[in-house]
Formats: C-alpha cells, structure tokens, sequence
C-alpha cells in the first residue's frame, strides 16, 4: 500500500540540528529557500490510492531547505579582529617582527604590511607589548618613539608622555629612537646602528557597528555614549558604571576632537571628561598617563576645582565636580 506523507520541516528546527553538529559563530549571507518534492511509498513503486470515508486527497509534501551561498566561521575574536598571524589588544593589531632591524627598516617593513612601528598610549599597553616580546623569544624591540627638534613624539601623533626610562642617554639628538625592554622600562637608542626586532601595529579591521553596543559610537577601537543629561561628575562617573563603562579618559588629540565633535552636534555645552585633580597631580580613570601639554583652559583653584571637562575645539578646562553637566562614558570595543 502507498503511503503519502506530509513533511512540514520549519527553519527553526533545521538550525537547530545545525547548531547542534557545528559552530557557527557569524551570520549566514545569500540566504535562498529551496522547494524540494518528497515521496515516500512503502513497497510498491506505483500508485495506490489512499482511500478514507472522505475524498480521496493527494498530497504533496514540501520541505523548505536553507542554502547558503556563503557560509563564514570566526573562532576567536583575534581571527575577527585581526589578520592572521597578529594579536589583539584592546581594539588595535600587533604584529612582532621577530629578527634584526635597524629603526628606519623597521618602519618601512611596518609599513609593507600597512601598519606602523607602535605607538604606546598606557603603562597596560605597555605591559602587553613585553609580553609579547618574550613569547617571541626577545628581550628587546622597536617602538614608533622618536625625537625630533627638540620633543620625544609618536609616529602615530599621539600625546608622548615622559615615562620612567631606564636609560636616557644624551645627547638624544644622536640616540633619537626609542625601544622597548621585556623587563624594564623603554630607553633610547640610535637609529642606523642598532639591530632590533620590531613590533607593528594597525588599527582592527571590524566595524565599530558591530564592536559598540545599541545607542554608542566607535572610535579608534573604543565606544563612547554621549549623554545629555545635566549630572554632577560623581554623579555621571557612577551613571557609566551602571553601564560597565566610566567617564572617558582621553588618549589623543583626535580622540578629543572627536568627543568634541559630539558635543558641538549637539549645541555644545561643556561635558565631564574622565580627568580628576587627586595627590597633587591630574589623572586619568582609567590609569593611562596624563598628558598635560594640551591646551589647558585653567579655572580658579585646582584644589576647589578638580574635575575635568571639554571646553572647546582646542583643549579641556577644570570644574567644581558638583557643577552640573552632560558627559561621555567610554569603554573599550568588544
């Protein structure tokens, strides 16, 4: 006798066999639905009827199938991230050039992988970069410091901060190129002479859309939520934690413009920074070095004035921390 069959499989139930025999960690692209004709007979390869007390009925099953044109997988966030082959840390890519390289070879074979020597901006990043080293087997490597006319600067255009050296030698005009040191702090060297390996850097290839949560922006690797409310800086501090941020420390004078693009879009009106006055110096929340040779539009006394806050396209400005203002919480990009 025939039997005829009716298959109703939903897509629900074929992802969750999918699921269940393979990781797939990012979405499916170039989704098509395919309609397939299933028959089912018991023994006989033709036709018989299918008799009730009712009309007969043919039915026809249909199974809905998902085919997809393109299929990606991600294991780890550094495979997303990064190309293959370079760490992650903190939004940005590392690469360790292991072998001898004067400071100038280092930056061109930087630079033929579309990156730079590094730039450090934090005494975490900082910490992350030895690591690194050693893993590779090195004690020593380049960094993207270099003195020029008289200032220590990145080649990245970021704020250079004075970090502790371990060897400072002088005259730095003729050791004008900084490097790193898996057990101590950054010293100078010079430049044509020496033979290092080398650690480059890049910005990550994913988009801050993804990396940000609903309602933040991205930024060089981090995510930032400008809020419009008028709160005193304790009381926004606290407000960022409640959304596992803080209120943002800032690292750069693009990311300042930046925070300050958010603002004057906004109507401009000044907004709390990260930056707070405590133990006789300024400092940033989240523990990164403070630069203090951007423009500083001093108030009053520090001491009755230790909260920090955008001012205009230029720098920053202190405040009583019990003002009230709108302020930017930031976080790093997931």
């Amino acid at each position: 006798m025939k039997l005829s069959v009716v298959f109703c499989v939903l897509l629900g139930g074929v992802l969750s066999v999918r699921a269940a025999s393979e990781d797939i960690t990012s979405p499916v692209t170039n989704t098509m639905y395919t309609e397939v004709d299933v028959n089912y007979t018991t023994t006989t390869p033709y036709t018989t009827p299918y008799t009730t007390t009712s009309t007969p009925q043919t039915v026809t099953c249909c199974l809905t199938t998902l085919t997809t044109a393109t299929t990606t997988t991600t294991p780890s966030q550094s495979r997303m991230m990064c190309p293959e082959g370079w760490s992650v840390f903190q939004g940005r890519c590392y690469y360790f050039m292991s072998g001898s390289y004067t400071w100038p070879q280092a930056q061109s074979a930087c630079a033929m992988q579309d990156s730079m020597l590094v730039s450090v901006h934090s005494a975490q990043e900082y910490g992350f970069l030895q690591q690194l080293t050693t893993s590779n087997g090195y004690e020593y490597a380049w960094l993207g410091g270099f003195y020029l006319q008289g200032d220590w600067l990145w080649l990245d255009g970021s704020w250079f901060y004075n970090f502790t050296w371990t060897v400072q030698t002088d005259p730095y005009s003729s050791y004008p190129c900084l490097m790193l040191s898996s057990t101590q702090e950054w010293s100078n060297s010079q430049c044509d002479v020496s033979s290092y390996p080398a650690i480059c850097e890049k910005s990550s290839n994913v988009p801050s859309d993804v990396m940000c949560p609903e309602g933040w922006t991205g930024f060089q690797g981090r995510c930032y939520y400008y809020n419009t409310e008028y709160l005193t800086w304790p009381e926004a501090d606290n407000y960022c934690a409640g959304l596992q941020a803080s209120l943002v420390s800032v690292h750069s004078p693009q990311e300042y413009f930046f925070l300050y693009q958010q603002t004057s879009a906004n109507g401009f009106s000044s907004a709390w920074l990260g930056g707070v006055y405590f133990e006789n110096q300024w400092m940033w929340l989240d523990g990164s070095w403070f630069y203090d040779g951007f423009s500083f539009q001093m108030f009053g006394d520090v001491s009755d004035s230790p909260c920090l806050s955008t001012y205009n396209s230029d720098g920053w400005s202190n405040s009583n921390c019990n003002n009230v203002m709108n302020f930017f919480c930031g976080k790093e990009a997931v």
